[in-house]
């Protein structure tokens, strides 16, 4: 079997179906893996902490603080939070993201006829639009902490516990000075995930792939295009008899493209190749002798 990749379960279920309507014969093995975040920060009165990080980035949390009481004082509830709070913090930010799925979908104007200062500009309007929607995304993770660490609930009196709040702002503990102390915490979580797998022989029915898994998932293509191309050149040149060491020279695969070239190189899985053209009735495997079916 080849392996395509693995993914998280749900979205490998959605492979799979893209898979077996193209005719493969598909596998699929559920597993749980765990991996750990650390997060590194300084803990203090907000106003403490002034002077220990980078001045623009303080302001930057000042913000965060001031959107997270404006909310609060509009009556922001534990399911309303987040998206009030970007539009609080930044009124633009469905337009901006709206920038970014049109550059990540390719849907940008032909920039070839602009002046090198203009596509500069327009280079530096990208990282910044990128900056802006990462401080969003940080600010409601700081805001989130900053409720938790002062025991703050949606709905109940503030009071002035936000006037100087306990805050943890997020370092790297090498950019820090000795003598600052470094809380961390360390987050251990697991997840269900699923490796796929397919039969060798049926990833030479790639051509009747939906065109939407060719889209979403180019790498896995090429990966079930390259193995279909090494079985393909077997079945196309082969016949009769063959010593199993002709059969693995068979599976390497050298194109030419002008000057570039592309090769395929399954020699190593010569075997677990011939066992998937067996399995489907296309040789015998006899000890080291290949006997073709045709």
């Amino acid at each position: 079997m080849l392996k395509l990749g693995d993914f998280y379960e749900d979205e490998a279920k959605e492979v799979a179906k893209y898979l077996r309507d193209a005719g493969m014969k598909v596998d699929i093995r559920t597993y749980i893996e765990g991996w750990s975040q650390e997060y590194n920060y300084l803990e203090g009165r907000l106003s403490d902490l002034k002077g220990k990080i980078d001045d623009e980035e303080f302001a930057d949390h000042e913000r965060y603080l001031a959107s997270l009481k404006a909310i609060l004082a509009k009556g922001a509830t534990l399911e309303t939070f987040e998206r009030m709070f970007e539009v609080e913090f930044d009124p633009e930010v469905d337009e901006k993201r709206e920038r970014v799925k049109d550059m990540v979908e390719g849907n940008q104007p032909d920039d070839s006829d602009l002046t090198e200062e203009k596509r500069i500009q327009a280079w530096s309007d990208v990282s910044n639009l990128m900056t802006d929607l990462t401080k969003i995304s940080n600010g409601k993770s700081f805001a989130a902490r900053l409720l938790d660490r002062n025991e703050i609930k949606f709905g109940e009196e503030v009071g002035n516990r936000l006037d100087d709040p306990i805050a943890q702002i997020l370092v790297n503990p090498g950019e820090i000075d000795d003598g600052w102390t470094v809380r961390t915490t360390t987050v251990y979580t697991f997840k269900p995930m699923a490796d796929i797998y397919i039969d060798e022989f049926s990833a030479t029915l790639f051509e009747d792939l939906d065109e939407e898994f060719k889209d979403l998932y180019y790498e896995e293509l090429l990966t079930i295009q390259y193995i279909a191309d090494i079985i393909l050149n077997l079945v196309d040149s082969s016949s009769g008899k063959m010593e199993m060491e002709n059969f693995t020279k068979k599976c390497a695969t050298r194109t030419k493209y002008d000057e570039d070239v592309l090769v395929i190189d399954g020699t190593d899985a010569s075997l677990e190749i011939a066992k998937s053209l067996e399995k489907n009735g296309i040789l015998k495997i006899k000890g080291n002798t290949i006997k073709w079916k045709r």
